[in-house]
């Protein structure tokens, strides 16, 4: 499907194509989330999360239980001195590529509950079954805009725009799927009282 649309590109920046569309869309979409377990030492306020397979981009929830953490930004966690604080964790941030941050610093060694969105890792060679099964269409496409927009020997302003549209629309789709829970039930809007 990028191939043939690609007349004597090689293959290497095919692969790259591909990769680099299944990345975004991963990171658009939140497609690919994964519960793992952290573990938590005494004493210390970083910790690694490992999935098991492709890379953790986002934390979505961090749980004790069912009592979730609260997600801070780094100058927010170090400005209410989180950093320093020694009790039982109530916030938390990712700092780097699956470091995770916890404050106040744990007082006790116990295991958390982390909800995360994955992307393939920027080495991968082969990606997730639901990227091929689902979404593998707009996939090329993502790929064929990503090399038209690169390589200028393939450059095509038209085709690229095509394949564009139909990368973003299926990126679209997918985040009202997941909105909607993938029930396909109406949206609502609640208004809350300030």
């Amino acid at each position: 499907m990028v191939r043939g649309r690609l007349p004597g590109c090689p293959e290497s920046i095919q692969q790259d194509g591909v990769l680099a569309a299944c990345i975004e869309f991963c990171n658009r979409t939140h497609l690919l989330v994964e519960d793992v377990t952290v573990d938590v030492v005494s004493g210390e306020s970083r910790c690694d999360l490992y999935p098991d397979s492709d890379m953790a981009w986002e934390v979505l929830n961090l749980r004790r239980s069912t009592e979730s953490l609260v997600p801070l930004n780094r100058t927010e966690f170090i400005a209410q001195h989180l950093d320093t604080r020694v009790g039982l964790p109530e916030c938390y941030y990712l700092e780097g590529d699956g470091l995770l941050a916890v404050g106040p610093i744990p007082a006790a060694t116990e295991t958390l509950t982390a909800t995360v969105t994955l992307r393939p890792k920027d080495t991968a060679t082969q990606v997730h079954d639901a990227l091929y099964r689902d979404h593998r269409q707009a996939i090329c496409a993502g790929a064929r805009a990503w090399v038209r927009r690169h390589y200028g020997e393939w450059s095509e302003p038209r085709l690229e725009a095509e394949d564009r549209a139909m990368f973003e629309q299926a990126i679209h789709n997918q985040t009202i799927r997941r909105a909607r829970g993938g029930a396909n039930t109406s949206l609502r809007v609640r208004a809350h009282a300030f």
